[in-house]
């Protein structure tokens, strides 16, 4: 019952960029709300992981898209929980079409921390069994260092991207990767990305955006915050 939750979803308009594609960030959204569901089907949601002083934050993600994902579509997205490794908590994500084909799969790391001292925790100190499942995806998550690259912007956190862990939510990292992509490569649909998150992003706060092309379909970028840390780093190839 818990290996692995399934659920039906349909592609809309407000999932979708100006090419009727499926957003980055949509895609985000729905792994957040699915590995919550996952947690509460066995009894776990976010308030006893609260009361617990427990919250997971995400870490890595390595993401993939194998065909169009366009308004429109039935679907399904599933999860599972894949393995511990040191401090990490390994989740993954499939999204599939009607016919079972496989639209888009991601791989995604998480830490337990504690929300109020903001530290990591040990997996041992979970308050919740862990039930593996060893089905792979595609992606991978991947290690890389990234080189000094150009400022190319500045952002200011709003409250809107404020999420209940009193951070930046994940999601809105891909709205800074869509907005501040290279001139020439905006307003593609993302199809390969790797994501770091590094530091928490606070309300108020200013990201420095740095970045730059990689290739002629791809992209590099980071955000230091004000003390000159990286918030997050990202290696992105876009398409069609």
């Amino acid at each position: 019952m818990y290996m692995k939750l399934t659920v039906p979803q349909r592609i809309n308009l407000y999932n979708c960029d100006q090419n009727r594609q499926m957003t980055l960030r949509s895609y985000l959204e729905w792994c957040t709300e699915l590995g919550t569901l996952h947690l509460e089907q066995r009894g776990v949601d976010w308030a006893v992981m609260q009361r617990e002083r427990q919250v997971f934050l995400l870490s890595r993600v390595a993401y993939q898209r194998f065909a169009p994902v366009t308004y429109g579509q039935q679907c399904s997205i599933s999860t599972w929980e894949y393995g511990i490794k040191g401090p990490q908590f390994i989740r993954n994500f499939a999204l599939t079409g009607e016919s079972g084909e496989t639209l888009a799969q991601s791989s995604s790391t998480w830490m337990l921390v504690d929300p109020l001292e903001r530290k990591i925790l040990r997996p041992s100190k979970c308050a919740y069994q862990f039930f593996i499942n060893p089905e792979d995806t595609v992606p991978q998550v991947e290690r890389f260092r990234l080189e000094e690259l150009p400022e190319v912007a500045r952002h200011q956190v709003g409250f809107s991207q404020i999420d209940c862990n009193g951070h930046m939510g994940n999601q809105y990292y891909a709205d800074l990767i869509s907005d501040y992509a290279p001139e020439t490569l905006k307003g593609q649909s993302v199809q390969k990305a790797q994501l770091v998150f590094d530091h928490e992003t606070k309300l108020g706060e200013t990201i420095a955006i740095h970045s730059a092309r990689t290739g002629p379909d791809s992209y590099a970028m980071y955000g230091l915050l004000p003390d000159g840390a990286k918030c997050f780093e990202a290696l992105v190839t876009v398409g069609e």
